[in-house]
């Protein structure tokens, strides 16, 4: 019991300190790579765990670039990349269900029936899964108005 909960703060801290690195932009771009070089397909299949891409294996979308594992993964990407990206450009879905616009980090993701969710911390999705129905359609309806708006750190 007391491991469990030493690893859980120690998550929590690793996530807490982690976060802003992942901030930049749509889909949150390191370095000019959406997800953080992470496969966007690989949070569909791997989970709790992505995997990260390869350069050699590149797709554009929407001004970012996704890197993957193998050249199929690529491949279902391009066929649909609305169904594979994450869901409000990559920005916490809880900010954006409270009018939010917050940048997510990479390793704290939902995946509800068939979308990926991004969020900046577990508290925050924490919080969207307590009325995860609710906050997809506050973010939904909200995302226009804060997708103008400038990304804030937590």
């Amino acid at each position: 019991m007391i491991n469990r909960s030493i690893f859980r703060f120690a998550s929590v801290a690793l996530l807490s300190l982690t976060a802003t690195y992942a901030l930049a932009g749509d889909f949150f771009e390191e370095k000019g790579v959406a997800l953080n070089s992470y496969d966007a397909l690989s949070f569909f299949t791997s989970a709790p765990d992505p995997i990260p891409g390869v350069k050699e294996l590149t797709y554009e979308y929407k001004g970012s670039k996704f890197e993957f594992i193998t050249s199929a993964h690529m491949r279902t990407f391009a066929s649909d990349p609305e169904r594979y990206a994450p869901q409000f450009g990559g920005f916490d879905a809880y900010g954006v269900s409270q009018g939010r616009k917050v940048g997510a980090h990479p390793r704290v993701f939902a995946v509800v029936d068939g979308k990926l969710y991004m969020f900046s911390d577990i508290e925050s999705r924490k919080n969207w899964k307590k009325d995860v129905a609710g906050n997809v359609a506050r973010a939904s309806e909200q995302w226009s108005e804060v997708s103008k708006l400038v990304a804030q750190n937590r």
